[in-house]
């Protein structure tokens, strides 16, 4: 599903985000990305979803080397992967139900696919007797689930997610990764960058640590430790 084969990403002014990183994760994997802050662990996202370029190395992902990929196909491979971001970056003047369905619309699917599916996602998420309101209308954890349910709305094979509980108390929390959990179980392959130690060390999925930009360890029932 995913591959890095010696990804290495240098920035303009020196600093060396990634450094030799070979890994691989199977499609319906649920990988936790943990390390210190600057170890490499946003920039290793967004290599996955083309918003940065390695300077060397290789990267595929769904069969795809998405580093020789030209810029026109970016949109085909973003259709297949769901990005959950710690600002919620949802759009203040629609609705619930709106945001949900923005990227399907722009897609061109048809509103009755359009209307059906959103109503499906929002029921996963909870949400369905919200689908009216606003996102300001809405507590944090609530705008949480439109961006997760918005994220995979249409079925994506890989969810991407930085940070998605940043924001949130620990009841809600446990919330969202409840949902992330349900979502995995369908076969979504899910990869989550976090620094909660808490969430991490209960649910001993695989988590892979970044320090300097290098992997320093990978194990597949794991804690939060990096040192």
């Amino acid at each position: 599903m995913i591959n890095l084969q010696k990804v290495t990403k240098i920035y303009p002014n020196g600093v060396r985000a990634l450094n030799d990183v070979t890994l691989s994760i199977p499609a319906g994997d649920f990988v936790f990305l943990v390390g210190p802050s600057g170890a490499g662990k946003s920039t290793f996202l967004r290599i996955l979803f083309r918003e940065e370029i390695p300077t060397e190395g290789k990267v595929v992902v769904d069969g795809k080397d998405i580093v020789s990929m030209p810029d026109s196909r970016v949109p085909y491979l973003r259709r297949n992967l769901g990005i959950v971001l710690q600002d919620f970056q949802l759009l203040k003047m629609r609705t619930v139900a709106e945001n949900v369905g923005f990227g399907l619309r722009v897609l061109g699917a048809s509103e009755t696919v359009i209307n059906a599916r959103v109503q499906e996602t929002l029921e996963q998420v909870g949400l369905s007797h919200k689908r009216r309101m606003f996102p300001d209308e809405l507590s944090g954890g609530e705008q949480q689930r439109v961006c997760i349910a918005r994220a995979v709305v249409n079925n994506p094979l890989i969810l991407i997610t930085d940070e998605p509980t940043g924001n949130l108390d620990p009841m809600i929390s446990l919330e969202i990764m409840q949902l992330f959990l349900e979502i995995n179980a369908r076969g979504t392959t899910v990869i989550m960058a976090t620094h909660n130690h808490h969430i991490v060390n209960k649910l001993r999925k695989r988590v892979i640590a970044l320090v300097e930009g290098r992997i320093v360890k990978d194990d597949p029932g794991g804690t939060y430790a990096y040192e």
